[in-house]
């Protein structure tokens, strides 16, 4: 809904080194929480394990199937972000120490996803 700025990398690159340790699943949303921060993520994201196999999908607008598939984040637990990047179209990748990818994705039409680090204003996307 809102985008990247040209220097969201640079603002995000404080998360890299945060280890997961909690994850949080509702009928609409998954958060992945660290410390006093984490991500709230009400659309959609792709986690594709170490070695591409199995992508995992998961839609925030689904609430039968999305519990379900909210449960593989679990893989994320006692693990640290290890690269942040910001994609063209709109999303947020999250790259593990353990190989594991996360992708968030943008709507455009609703906010999707939150960063709170426990210090500064959310930042909405």
């Amino acid at each position: 809904m809102y985008g990247w700025s040209n220097d969201a990398e640079d603002r995000l690159a404080w998360l890299v080194g945060k280890e997961i340790g909690q994850i949080a699943i509702g009928p609409y949303d998954v958060q992945i929480n660290w410390g006093s921060g984490g991500i709230s993520v009400w659309h959609r994201f792709l986690l594709t394990p170490a070695g591409g196999r199995d992508v995992i999908e998961w839609l925030g607008d689904d609430p039968v199937a999305g519990p379900q598939a909210a449960c593989n984040a679990v893989r994320l637990l006692r693990v640290s972000i290890a690269a942040v990047r910001c994609t063209e179209k709109a999303s947020l990748e999250l790259t593990f120490s353990h190989g594991d990818k996360l992708e968030v994705f943008e709507d455009d039409r609703y906010e999707s996803f939150s960063i709170r680090d426990g210090k500064t204003p959310e930042i909405l996307v």
